[in-house]
């Protein structure tokens, strides 16, 4: 059912009577899967750290979920599970429900290397510089092709290399999980990689309609049963039901600011390309003006959902990270 079948919010969250599963795609369910203090919640986030990162981990620590700030003025970063394993590797995983307007790999780059300078201590040797990895499950397509042609297959391991693929020292790693794209793999569960069946449960773990696939899948991947048990048990929470509604309307107030904005925008820019078209050569001054008010009427709009966010009891800084904006904006 869409969120738009239900009444408000109360109406939404009484799905939980039904034992109905939490979507666990939306930021706060997906947090909450992997961080309950609960064996099969610790199990879990076991088996999906050795299966993004392809190696045996013996002891994880969950860490707190903001960077230090390095000087004034640097962008602030807010990470969603970030973890240390036993061997001194940082992680971060995060959950992307919905697609942004801007690119999600700059964006991933500039967290994985966030993790990579916060690893290393003053005096260290560079002996020390920690292997570092920034999982992040998308639930939309980033690019649908890779850089040298073949076609993206749902999971991609990104380190630095040279073209002609020499690698570093391989420290700062990014996985891709796009989940889309693993529809093709529901078929073939027994061949999977690990990672390619946590992507399908992550899927379709909610989907009252696959819920034979989600059987198939725990019976294969201990640790997929064990986050199946702790679905379970925080859908009877519902606190999480009421994020979950929130998180979903806030979305969908985002897509309609921006593309209220770009409408706005785009008159707005009109109007002004044609008054610098009529000096600079009309069709390039249209083209400008179009583009530099899209761009205010996308703030506009994205300021004004920002606002609607600490209206819900949110601090400036929270919502100028959900809103992807200076905070100064909200001052």
């Amino acid at each position: 059912m869409d969120i738009f079948d239900f009444k408000d919010e109360n109406e939404y969250a009484d799905q939980m009577k039904t034992g109905a599963l939490l979507n666990p795609r939306i930021d706060s369910t997906f947090k909450a899967l992997f961080t309950q203090d609960t064996p099969e919640s610790k199990a879990a986030l076991h088996s999906f750290l050795e299966a993004a990162t392809e190696s045996k981990i013996a002891t994880i620590e969950l860490k707190p979920n903001d960077a230090p700030l390095l000087f004034d003025g640097q962008r602030r970063v807010s990470y969603d599970i970030l973890c240390t394993l036993d061997d001194g590797q940082h992680v971060n995983i995060e959950m992307q429900a919905f697609k942004q307007a801007y690119d999600y790999g700059a964006r991933a780059e500039h967290q994985v290397s966030r993790l990579e300078i916060s690893g290393l201590k003053k005096g260290d040797s560079w002996k020390k510089a920690p292997k570092v990895y920034q999982i992040s499950v998308l639930d939309f397509v980033y690019k649908n092709d890779t850089k040298d042609g073949t076609r993206n297959t749902g999971i991609n391991h990104f380190c630095m290399q040279s073209a002609n693929g020499k690698h570093l020292a391989d420290l700062l790693n990014i996985v891709f999980i796009e989940l889309p794209l693993l529809s093709a793999k529901e078929a073939t569960i027994k061949e999977n990689t690990a990672l390619e069946n946590w992507g399908i449960f992550l899927k379709e773990a909610d989907n009252p309609l696959k819920q034979d696939l989600i059987k198939e899948l725990t019976k294969k991947e201990a640790g997929l049963m064990s986050a199946q048990q702790t679905l379970s048990s925080i859908s009877a929470n519902r606190d999480l039901w009421l994020e979950e509604y929130r998180q979903e309307v806030f979305e969908r107030d985002r897509i309609s600011n921006i593309e209220e904005g770009e409408e706005r925008g785009f008159k707005l820019g009109l109007e002004r390309g044609i008054e610098q078209g009529i000096q600079r050569g009309i069709e390039q001054g249209i083209q400008q003006g179009i583009q530099q008010g899209i761009q205010q009427g996308i703030q506009q709009g994205l300021v004004t959902l920002a606002k609607k966010y600490m209206a819900s009891g949110h601090s400036a800084e929270e919502a100028a990270a959900f809103a992807e904006i200076d905070v100064n904006l909200l001052k």
